[in-house]
């Protein structure tokens, strides 16, 4: 019969099979812990990564109503300064037409 150190090839056979078996049973025991240990975290990854989806949605939208905003802001200046330019041109013909009706009022009054 054959034998290797000290051990027949049925020998070896054995011990192949255990450490094999062991072997197999701690790979299934590790992937079993680390696939319930990560579920939860799994979900949580998943819950975040939608959370951070929805606040990026969010961003976008608060940031396409301040341009929008910002749009009408320059808008309404610039219809504000349109209207101050035709208030001092009013007020310059209120002023013109009183600086006639009192000088008018004033010759007539000398007169």
């Amino acid at each position: 019969m054959h034998r290797f150190e000290g051990y027949t090839l049925d020998e070896w056979m054995a011990i192949v099979t255990i450490i094999s078996v062991a072997g197999s049973f701690l790979i299934w025991l590790l992937n079993f812990a680390i696939k319930n240990g990560t579920e939860k975290l799994s979900e949580q990854v998943k819950e975040l990564l939608n959370q951070f989806q929805i606040l990026n949605d969010s961003i976008s939208t608060i940031r396409g109503l301040a341009k929008q905003t910002d749009e009408r802001v320059d808008q309404l200046e610039s219809r504000f300064e349109e209207h101050i330019g035709e208030s001092k041109v009013r007020n310059q013909k209120i002023k013109s037409l009183e600086h006639e009706v009192f000088d008018d009022k004033r010759r007539n009054e000398d007169e």
